[in-house]
């Protein structure tokens, strides 16, 4: 009864044959958008870390502002901050955390 009545209006037949038509599209590009995703998933997985290997890290970034005006008023604060850097103990440079894992790992 129900879907006789809503067929025999015409502005709920326009509706429904867009909705339909919506419907149709949508379900017909689902297939394509699935293979799609898994694509780039499969892409965007093989795809390297800006070159660096797995165990290597990008050098830290340090920014040394050279402002003329800051170097005169805090000179002696500067040559104090030096001394105490030299006191400190020196990294070790040449190393890695791989080299002596080896006999940690059984």
């Amino acid at each position: 009864q129900h879907s006789s009545r809503i067929m025999s209006q015409e502005s709920s037949l326009v509706a429904l044959n867009s909705l339909y038509q919506l419907i149709e599209s949508r379900v017909a590009t689902l297939n394509p958008a699935c293979q799609l995703a898994s694509r780039l998933d499969i892409f965007f997985a093989g795809v390297d870390d800006d070159g660096l290997d797995e165990y290597e890290s990008a050098p830290p970034v340090i920014y040394e502002d050279n402002d003329e005006s800051d170097q005169e008023e805090s000179g002696e604060e500067d040559a104090m901050e030096t001394d105490e850097e030299t006191k400190e103990p020196e990294e070790f440079s040449g190393l890695s955390d791989i080299d002596g894992s080896e006999g940690l790992s059984d």
